[in-house]
């Protein structure tokens, strides 16, 4: 007795019948995305990194009680080879680019390092820095560093021999997403012709290569839209909208792939366009919708990292997932039934396949593999574990201004700084003390005491306090005199709050912000100077290098609930859809060996060093804090994707026959061509970005593009075969006790044979 059709049969046959409405919806989305997506630029935020309830959030907080007391301060450094700062044409040009600045936009206050001259310029007189403090937030401070650039460009543009830069956090993150928006625009300029050109391989024609991409750029185009709405609403990063653009096209591309394969492989076995359409998306469009879900799954994991920038990429990758899975279960659909057998139009070659009953190269080689098994799964796993050998000395850390190219100017202003006054010098610690007494009468005392102990710790250049501005050989009876003076409200403005209780103290350390000592120095601070005040102070710590420090801490803390949850949900999921008890373990461990072969060779390259002259970059000794939390989340979904794709093949023909061999053969037969170009597409996306200037970006890109490579080939093809074949009927072994508990959501179901075809060929409706 014939089931009901399969869900997805039925979504099929529905998009064939109803295929213009499905176009026109499609088409009203796009239509209504373009307004948002007009607006994403000016929505998305550079900011978004602060860590809630940490102490640099808790120092943000304080440091809006100050009046003249700046959220960020941006670094003007001026030098010369042949000038001392005290030169009169120094000078001179100086206050012509202190002039300009002071009306930029969101500047505040331009510090005069001729008042300060031991602290503002350079021993040898060559080098001069001043504080340009904005009134801007997070936010607004990048949107601004370009125009400031400029600014400071324009204004030094008349002096040949004395340089002018700004340097800091905003013209840092300003840099950072202006060279990654060309990174990802060479990129795609590269990627997209490489892909069609695989894709043209892949089909042999025209028509059918250049819907998977067409289809991959309107789902990103809605996903833009969508992303743009929630941009309106909540902070999300910038670098969302590169995130999103690498998996949005890969994915896009991939599930169209899928569909398209086995819809040309129905209309070969004789269907009619209708029922081709539906067989298709009954087959291969549950494959992807089973994709597309454990995807969003992996990726929602980072979600649980408690990071605005985070969460929101994570966010946005989601979304571009869910719309090219869409795009490809409705959208696709309708367009074949559209273009029936026209899909093959304009054809470059004629296609071949195998004799019936005898199999092509990929069933020979599912059956060499088959036939020892054991060998190889032992020589895969040996060489797995060869290229995961690194990643047991990997190490973690903060990216400088050395991650940009040798002439940016960020980079080039921070390393003449570094070099003049210190490395710290650039982005001090800010130590935040409240005291339950007037600071400058009675607190005078603790203040003095926390800056003698900053002072005598190793890591500390240099301490700037309220205690510290008090020349050292005034009287102690004259010290309240000073402070009430003119001169001594001139030293300490900027130090102190409205109310008085509350002072900024700036240490200038020895290292940069992101080195471990400085780090280290964090920590210790947080830990002692507490011990150091009266009963009812507080003391926060902030800055660059402590939020660098809560960041890292806030990753760390993430990776076991990240994993955890990736790796239960992805297990449930899989239980689920395949009904199959030892198939999700199985998925798992061959995802885990991808996962852990790109770490190795990450830590190889990017840390170690190696082939650090054919990519162009400088190792910094250690990977970015970020990068192996994103990749797992996303190399897990995408090495699923694979996976399910095939799985699901290898099930049907399971179903089918009921022989595992011949199931695993003919899966893979039926879908390693096609897996294979779809994962050069993905090494072709990623791949791309390896190239790119910055090395986190460098880093991600080459992560991603050498765990989809080993994933397709050494994985997905060598050890996947082996070891359904050693684990045979186990593969579908299910407990009859869960079976019966488990909710019915099988998504296997009737497909009408064609015309003509033996009863013995149906597919068996898979267990209720």
């Amino acid at each position: 007795m014939k089931g009901r059709p399969a869900t997805f049969y039925r979504l099929g046959a529905f998009a064939h019948r109803r295929r213009w409405w499905v176009l026109t919806a499609w088409v009203l989305l796009f239509v209504a995305a373009l307004p948002p997506l007009g607006k994403l630029t000016e929505r998305l935020s550079q900011g978004g990194f602060e860590v809630p309830g940490s102490g640099s959030a808790r120092a943000l907080e304080l440091a809006e009680e100050f009046q003249g007391h700046h959220e960020i301060v941006t670094t003007l450094v001026m030098w010369s080879d042949t000038r001392l700062a005290g030169d009169p044409a120094f000078r001179a040009l100086f206050e012509e680019v202190r002039a300009a600045l002071v009306v930029g936009p969101g500047v505040a206050e331009v510090s005069d390092p001729y008042r300060t001259p031991e602290r503002s310029i350079s021993p040898d007189g060559r080098v001069l820095t001043a504080a340009v403090g904005l009134s801007d937030d997070q936010d607004a401070a990048l949107r601004h560093a370009d125009e400031l650039n400029r600014i400071v460009a324009e204004a030094s543009a008349g002096a040949r021999d004395v340089r002018a830069l700004l340097t800091g956090d905003a013209p840092f993150y300003a840099a950072f997403t202006e060279t990654t928006t060309h990174d990802l625009e060479r990129a795609e300029r590269i990627a997209l012709p490489i892909s069609l050109l695989i894709l043209i391989l892949a089909f042999g024609s025209l028509v059918a290569a250049g819907l998977p991409l067409i289809l991959a750029l309107l789902g990103l185009a809605v996903t833009f839209g969508v992303i743009s709405l929630v941009a309106a609403t909540t902070t999300v990063s910038i670098f969302t909208q590169n995130v999103a653009s690498m998996i949005g096209i890969g994915v896009g591309i991939d599930y169209s792939l899928f569909l398209l394969t086995r819809f040309r492989e129905e209309l070969k076995a004789g269907r009619p366009t209708g029922d081709a359409v539906a067989a298709a998306t009954a087959t291969s469009g549950k494959a992807v919708f089973v994709s597309a879900m454990t995807v969003v799954v992996s990726l929602s994991g980072i979600l649980l990292v408690d990071i605005a920038a985070m969460r929101s990429m994570g966010l946005g990758a989601m979304i571009a997932v869910a719309v090219a899975a869409a795009a490809a279960l409705t959208l696709l659909p309708a367009l074949l039934s559209m273009l029936g057998p026209r899909v093959d139009r304009w054809a470059i070659r004629r296609r071949t396949t195998a004799r019936p009953g005898r199999g092509g190269w990929w069933h020979r080689w599912a059956r060499t593999v088959m036939r020892r098994p054991w060998r190889a799964l032992a020589a895969t796993a040996l060489v797995v574990g060869v290229l995961a050998w690194p990643a047991l000395h990997l190490r973690l850390g903060s990216s400088g201004p050395d991650i940009f190219p040798a002439d940016s100017g960020p980079r080039v202003a921070a390393e003449v700084t570094a070099a003049a006054f210190g490395e710290g010098v650039v982005s001090p610690v800010q130590v935040f003390v409240e005291l339950p007494r007037d600071v400058l009468g009675e607190g005078l005392e603790d203040i003095g005491r926390v800056s003698a102990a900053l002072a005598a710790d190793p890591e500390v250049a240099s301490v700037i306090s309220v205690a510290s501005v008090i020349p050292p050989d005034l009287p102690p009876e004259r010290v309240a005199g000073f402070l009430a003076s003119p001169a001594g409200a001139e030293a300490t403005a900027g130090m102190m709050s409205r109310d008085g209780r509350l002072t900024a103290i700036s240490v200038i350390t020895k290292h940069g912000p992101q080195h471990p000592e400085n780090q280290a120095l964090v920590e210790r601070l947080r830990e002692d100077l507490p011990g150091l005040l009266p009963p009812g102070a507080e003391v926060a710590v902030g800055g660059s290098p402590a939020l660098n420090l809560d960041i890292n801490r806030e990753m760390e803390r993430s990776i076991l609930p990240v994993v955890g949850m990736v790796l239960t949900l992805s297990f449930l999921l899989l239980l689920l859809f395949f009904r199959s008890l030892l198939l999700p373990l199985k998925a798992i461990l061959m995802n885990g060996a991808s996962v852990l072969a790109a770490y190795g060779l990450l830590v190889f390259v990017f840390q170690d060093g190696h082939f650090q002259e054919l990519l162009g970059f400088d190792t910094a000794g250690h990977i970015e804090m970020f990068i192996p939390l994103f990749l797992f989340s996303i190399l897990f979904g995408l090495s699923m994707d694979y996976e399910v794709f095939l799985l699901a093949r290898i099930r049907e023909e399971y179903l089918r026959t009921g022989d595992n061999t011949e199931a695993v053969g003919w899966g893979l037969e039926h879908t390693g061509r096609i897996i294979t170009s779809a994962a050069a597409i993905m090494v072709t996306v990623f791949g791309a970005f390896a190239f790119a200037s910055l090395v986190p970006i460098k880093a991600m890109g080459f992560g991603l593009a050498v765990a989809v490579f080993i994933d397709a080939t050494l994985v997905r093809i060598v050890m996947v075969p082996a070891t359904m074949r050693l684990m045979g009927r186990w593969n579908w072994w299910l407990p009859r006790w869960l079976d019966r508990i488990l909710p019915n959501v099988s998504l296997e179901g009737e497909v009408a044979p064609v015309a003509g075809q033996a009863a013995a060929e149906d597919p068996v409706p898979a267990k209720a």
